[in-house]
């Protein structure tokens, strides 16, 4: 069993480097400080959904129903029947954000999904360079996003010994008062189980490709890499850990954990906190960290997480994920 496991350990990291290679930039062009504010639509990276949010945005190798379409699209192989998500969260600064998700699971071919992500950003007014009042503009951005999931090896393994690759196709608008398009993907892979199913890795690359114009320059979408890993701790717990490095920032860590807590056959609940190191020294106030919780009974789940932004204020979001025939 040792052996085996180190030898997925060393399968993971030949598979990160697969990965991410075709879309890893030329030295230096960023993931750095000096590359903050040089990626347009940064709607693409808020968390959609409450249980990955609450748990620090560690959510990469847990993912596991509709949801999984805006975190790794390799976790939409755990859909087992159909899974409708929603999520709605009043944002920062009067805005507010909106998830819907659908994923169905087809058989040995695997598992496929669509998602409609919105962000709206409430009324701004507009005035000409002497402070003439020239009424006002309500920006927002959209992603609509199809995505599948498969296992590409060991067909007469058991599930949790096989590796599972995972595609996102997704249309992106984004409009400031002019507007544009593009195209883009994500690419996710869950690699196998290891150290009696206990722990896996997942790697992500989002947001691989395309570019908007508001003006006169083009700027890429925020591309962003990650490494995540899931430890199961009994039954009951789940420790999740993700590395993740966008292109326009530092790499920052993120960590969270869950508890669930059978009540009866039929009702879980569960405690969930997390936090990230992500613009860690920017804000003021409590910032970094993240908690909630949720209630599942039989196919129905509702999810809740808080997230402090210091002296920007604070973000809830609320999200109910459906299982059904």
């Amino acid at each position: 069993m040792k052996g085996a496991a180190l030898k997925r350990l060393r399968t993971a990291a030949g598979a990160a480097l697969l990965l991410c290679a075709p879309a890893l930039p030329a030295p230096a062009a960023g993931y750095d400080s000096s590359s903050v504010g040089t990626a347009a639509a940064q709607f693409l990276k808020i968390a959609m959904g409450a249980r990955g949010a609450a748990m620090g945005e560690a959510y990469a190798a847990l993912a596991d129903d509709a949801f999984a379409l805006d975190w790794n699209p390799a976790g939409l192989i755990h859909v087992k029947k159909n899974s409708m998500a929603m999520m709605h969260s009043p944002y920062l600064a009067g805005s507010y954000a909106d998830y819907l998700a659908y994923a169905e699971n087809a058989g040995e071919v695997g598992s496929w999904g669509v998602a409609f992500k919105y962000m709206n950003y409430g009324k701004i007014t507009q005035t000409d360079a002497s402070g003439v009042d020239l009424g006002s503009f309500s920006p927002s951005d959209t992603e609509i996003s199809v995505g599948f999931a498969c296992y590409i090896t060991g067909f007469n393994e058991e599930p949790e010994d096989r590796f599972v690759l995972g595609a996102t196709g997704k249309f992106v608008k984004s409009k400031i008062i002019s507007g544009d398009n593009t195209v883009s993907a994500d690419i996710g892979l869950n690699l196998p189980y290891m150290f009696d199913n206990n722990f896996r890795v997942s790697l992500v690359a989002q947001n691989i490709m395309g570019s908007l114009r508001y003006d006169k320059e083009d700027s890429p979408l925020p591309m962003i890499l990650r490494l995540g890993t899931l430890t199961k701790l009994g039954s009951y717990f789940n420790l999740t850990g993700d590395i993740v490095a966008p292109r326009d920032s530092l790499p920052f860590l993120a960590m969270g954990g869950e508890l669930s807590v059978p009540v009866s056959r039929d009702i879980d609940a569960a405690l969930r906190a997390g936090f990230n190191t992500r613009a860690i020294t920017d804000l003021g106030g409590t910032r970094n960290v993240s908690m909630g919780g949720g209630l599942r009974y039989t196919d129905y789940r509702l999810d809740y997480s808080f997230s402090p932004f210091g002296d920007l204020g604070s973000v809830h979001r609320i999200s109910a994920t459906i299982v059904f025939e």
